[in-house]
Order: structure tokens, then C-alpha cells, then sequence
């Protein structure tokens, strides 16, 4: 059985408004107007001065608490964008020095975009497949945006700068790992670049094919809808969560939107970010059964279902 033995995140104390940006993002007022008014976007989280080793770090920190870090056997970079940093900086080897993570192999992990944090915690089972019980995957995820080319998916969200860590391994005080759903749709591979048929296209079935992959591992889990007490998503925007809760017989008010307006879609590590803040909220509590949710261009869509362990923090 595997467990989410600790969460941590860097979420930084700075942030910009979706209004600030509308000038470097040559947004109009009736654009700044869709963003906030209707998708529910106000402030994005940013990281000026901060590279991206040391909110990997951060994150890493905040996760790896008083674990011994000797039994940590990988750490794994899971990062929207493919060129996450310069290849001279070797980013992820600096990481692991800092946290002390000496016996880790380390690799970075992509290509699946904005879902690619879910999808790490599905390699993490194939590697400790057959390991030391004691074995332990570091799994950190977050990217810096680099220019302003990337800040924003037109007419859908903002982007921000976090980052999230997740330590995998086998103690059963963390959150159990019950259920999974991975699904990519290869067509949509040109992501903003589509076609307009097919960009068209993915609108109209982007809440079909995630409320799909919601059901998916809901039933790889073994439970039923009604049992979700939260579904823990990206922080896109809040439009589209009527449907798909509508769908799935699930309360609207059980899925977690409060860092929608507070810190935008920081990439791979919203639902990570949001199961910490949950449960610093005392939004969710041991026992519980929560539904983690994400979607890239693309296209990929993920869900995993964890139940909430005693233990409460790093």
C-alpha cells in the first residue's frame, strides 16, 4: 500500500493581481473583466528573486521534515515546462545537495504538462515496486515562469509561481493512495497551437473527459461519489465545477476553490497545495476521502483518491 507519508509547499508571500498584469499581459478590461468576474481569479502568486532550486527546496524542506533522509531512494523534478532550467545549472542535483538527500537518484519528469505532478505519484509506485519497505520517492513539483509567454492560458487562467513536495513511501499515519485515473487525449498534442476545430473541440469536451477520469478513480477506488468529503483540483478557475460536480452527484461546495483567487494555476502543484491548505483549514480530517484533480493542455487529464491519514503535518 502506498501512502502520501508528507506534503509541504513554498507558497510565497508576494503576489500580483490580475488587473496589474493586464498591461504586460496586453489583456483588455473586458479580458481583466472575464478573468475576475467570472473564472474567479483576483491575485497570482510570484516569486521575484527566488530561482527555482531554492522553491524546490523550499517545498522539499516543508515535506521531508524529520524524516531520515538516507531512506529517500529518488527524488523526482515532476515540471509542467520541458525546459524547466538551464542544463549548466543542474538544478536538481543542487536540490538534492541542500536537502541532504544522499543516497537519491534524481531525474526530472515531463510532458504531461499541468497533470504531470498526479502522474508522478503513479512512477513513484513503479519504483518502489519490490523496494525496502523503509524506501522513500521525494517527489517535488513547480516551475518558474520564464517569460510572459507562459503567464497565461488565453480566456482560461493566470499562471503562478509555487512549488509543492510529496514524500511517497510506506507509513500508514500518511494518506493512503486508493484510487487512480490518468487519461491522454494525443489529437490536442499541439496544445494552443491547435487548429480552431480543435481547439473548439476541446472546450466542449474538456469537462466531459475530466469528470470522466474523476469517475475512473473514484471507482479504482472502490467507493462511491457520495463518500468524496473534498475535491482537491487545480486552481484553473471556478466556471466549470458546476457541471462537472452536477455530473458526478457532488456537492459544488465540496470542492476546495479558495486559492483560485489567492494564487492562480501554479502549474503541477495546485492539488498538492490545496490537500496542505485543506488540511491546515481543518477543511478535511483523518478519514476522509478526497478527490485530487487535474488537467493539461494537451491533452491529460488525472484524479487520484487519497484518504486522509492522522498524521497532520510534516
Amino acid at each position: 500500500m502506498l501512502y502520501l507519508e508528507r506534503v509541504g509547499a513554498f507558497v510565497p508571500e508576494t503576489s500580483t493581481s490580475v488587473q496589474e498584469l493586464g498591461e504586460p499581459l496586453d489583456l483588455t478590461p473586458s479580458q481583466v473583466l472575464l478573468f475576475t468576474r467570472f473564472l474567479g481569479l483576483d491575485r497570482v502568486a510570484v516569486a521575484p528573486g527566488v530561482e527555482l532550486a531554492d522553491m524546490l527546496t523550499s517545498a522539499g524542506e516543508d515535506a521531508l521534515g524529520d524524516t531520515d533522509r538516507d531512506k529517500v531512494r529518488y527524488l523526482v523534478h515532476a515540471h509542467t515546462m520541458q525546459h524547466a532550467a538551464p542544463p549548466s545549472q543542474h538544478t536538481l542535483e543542487e536540490v538534492r545537495r541542500r536537502l541532504g538527500l544522499r543516497n537519491a537518484a534524481v531525474f526530472g519528469l515531463s510532458h504531461m504538462n499541468c497533470v504531470v505532478g498526479l502522474y508522478a505519484l503513479q512512477i513513484a509506485r513503479f519504483l518502489l515496486d519490490g523496494a525496502h519497505p523503509d524506501d522513500k520517492v521525494l517527489v517535488v513539483t513547480g516551475d518558474k515562469i520564464l517569460s510572459h509567454r507562459i503567464h497565461l492560458i488565453p480566456e482560461t487562467t493566470v499562471m503562478g509561481e509555487a512549488a509543492a513536495a510529496v514524500l511517497v513511501g510506506g507509513d500508514p499515519s500518511g494518506d493512503r493512495i486508493l484510487g487512480r485515473a490518468v487519461d491522454v487525449q494525443g489529437r490536442f498534442y499541439q496544445c494552443l497551437a491547435c487548429p480552431d476545430d480543435l481547439r473548439m473541440e476541446y472546450k466542449h469536451m474538456y469537462a466531459d473527459s475530466l469528470s470522466a477520469v474523476m469517475r475512473e478513480a473514484v471507482e479504482d477506488a472502490g467507493i462511491a461519489s457520495a463518500d468524496i468529503a473534498a475535491i482537491l483540483p487545480h486552481n484553473v478557475n471556478r466556471l466549470s465545477w458546476k457541471k462537472i460536480c452536477a455530473e458526478l452527484k457532488i456537492p459544488v461546495d465540496r470542492v476546495y476553490l479558495d486559492n483560485v483567487p489567492k494564487l492562480g494555476h501554479c502549474f503541477s502543484s495546485d492539488p498538492f497545495i490545496n490537500l496542505a491548505a485543506a488540511r491546515d483549514g481543518a477543511r478535511i480530517s483523518p478519514g476522509d476521502l478526497v478527490l485530487m484533480v487535474s488537467a493539461g493542455l494537451g491533452a491529460a487529464f488525472a484524479a487520484t483518491v487519497v484518504q486522509v491519514g492522522e498524521r497532520s503535518a510534516p
